[in-house]
């Protein structure tokens, strides 16, 4: 597997096991732990604790095919959290998935009467002793992920390939469950007798079975409750309970195999092994949603932006465009008044200031477009309306030939307004329309 980069922190919150859980999540937990308390009560004390036995001869196949699928394909979604986010913990708990997925096999295989009366390996005691082994395993690795999950990745996790780390835990996981497996079919003369016969446990069941499970299973709760942080932690705390219901189950209120107990107990471990996996995937689908909002949510942006550059664009060619084209009337005025029989140097001169300060009021129309994109504090100066009208007018007034008259009498504005220095050319330059208004030679008012 190719090495991936590193998450941010806020990154990281957006994966299962280092997201914290909402009080939805809490209270769908609790409403899990108290329907499993019912139907325990219910097994135990209620009106499912007289039921008999009934072999139903594919169900065993099948339980043990859907727990296979749902445990391998937990591990390998943790194996791939794990590879993004480098977390030991994590690589702890998609190999304890791994493990129970594993241990299975060897399980399906000695269990008498399931593809054969005696079982293909081992022997009476070799499917009850994988058992234990299975449900003692898996709390191991749980005990072991709470104690290394809050650890930092060092350096070293980072600069390493994922594929090696998760070769080398997979070989070991592999390598661990063929030793178990050895252990309880080629030594099944040496193991404890758990069993009397393919249906019925011995007295030694709470002993040998019940007890190490239990013990187990509470402490993986208690370190999982001490240190808990995750969504994560909140549903293996689940998974825990419920594998701590399966003992008392296994062997009440009939310490045989087919009874209602003892298909509670397989129900439990299907919901067990399926928990994460669902929560997974729940996971997975909202991440896919917030991807398709965020993706939605750039376009959106980068439409906005586009038409937000256009108006811009055409906001700074309209503005630049109105000096520019000042300063083409007063170079062809210029040139007019040079190209005379009799040059008029005075007006020439004239027209030739009016470039000068034409071209200074394009570089203030400029500098008016990168103030109103700036984000520190402008300054503001007072405004003249005075001074402001009688530079549009000369504005407006071009040369000699605009005829424009403005009236001697014209009122004069006793008030200043605070502005934006560069702000006010676009202002200077819409401020001709208004002049329509003053009185033309011949004509009354407009």
């Amino acid at each position: 597997m190719p090495a991936v980069a590193a998450t941010a922190p806020e990154e990281q919150h957006l994966f299962l096991s280092s997201l914290s859980p909402g009080p939805l999540q809490k209270r769908l937990a609790l409403a899990v732990v108290l329907s499993i308390a019912v139907v325990f009560v219910l097994i135990t004390f209620g009106l499912l604790s007289s039921s008999g036995t009934f072999q139903i001869p594919a169900f065993l196949p099948a339980y043990l095919t859907a727990m296979f699928v749902c445990d391998s394909i937990t591990a390998i979604l943790l194996f791939a959290q794990y590879s993004i986010l480098r977390s030991r913990g994590l690589l702890i708990i998609a190999n304890a998935y791994l493990y129970t997925a594993l241990i299975l096999i060897p399980y399906i295989l000695a269990y008498q009467g399931v593809f054969s009366p005696t079982g293909l390996i081992g022997g009476l005691q070799s499917a009850a002793s994988i058992y234990v082994l299975w449900h003692c395993g898996f709390p191991l690795f749980v005990i072991s992920y709470a104690l290394l999950k809050d650890r930092v990745p060092s350096q070293e996790d980072w600069n390493s390939t994922t594929g090696e780390a998760i070769g080398q835990s997979v070989g070991c996981t592999v390598a661990l469950v063929l030793v178990l497996a050895f252990i309880c079919t080629a030594g099944e003369a040496l193991l404890p007798g758990i069993m009397l016969d393919p249906l019925r446990f011995s007295p030694q069941w709470p002993y040998f079975v019940g007890a190490p499970i239990s013990l187990l299973s509470i402490s993986a709760l208690a370190v999982l409750w001490y240190r808990r942080r995750s969504m994560l932690d909140l549903w293996l705390m689940v998974v825990m309970f419920l594998y701590l219901v399966e003992v008392p189950l296994s062997y009440y209120p009939a310490p045989t195999r087919f009874s209602g107990g003892w298909y509670a107990v397989r129900i439990f471990g299907l919901l067990a092994s399926s928990l994460v996996l669902i929560v997974l995937l729940y996971e997975i689908e909202t991440l896919y949603v917030k991807l398709l909002r965020a993706v939605l949510a750039q376009r959106r942006e980068r439409e906005v932006r586009l038409m937000t550059g256009d108006s811009v664009a055409a906001a700074v060619a309209h503005e630049v465009k109105q000096p520019l084209t000042a300063m083409i009337a007063s170079a062809d005025a210029s040139f007019r008044f040079l190209d005379r029989t009799t040059p008029n140097l005075d007006r020439a001169k004239e027209a030739l200031k009016r470039i000068v300060a034409d071209g200074l009021r394009a570089a203030e129309v400029v500098e008016s477009i990168r103030a109103n994109f700036r984000t520190d504090e402008r300054a503001r100066t007072s405004l003249d309306i005075n001074e402001l009208i009688q530079q549009a007018l000369a504005f407006e007034r071009g040369d000699s030939w605009l005829p424009l008259q403005i009236s001697p009498k014209s009122r004069r504005f006793g008030w200043r307004a605070p502005a934006k220095p560069a702000s006010l050319e676009p202002f200077r330059r819409r401020l001709p329309a208004a002049s329509l208004s003053f009185r033309m030679p011949g004509q009354g008012c407009g």
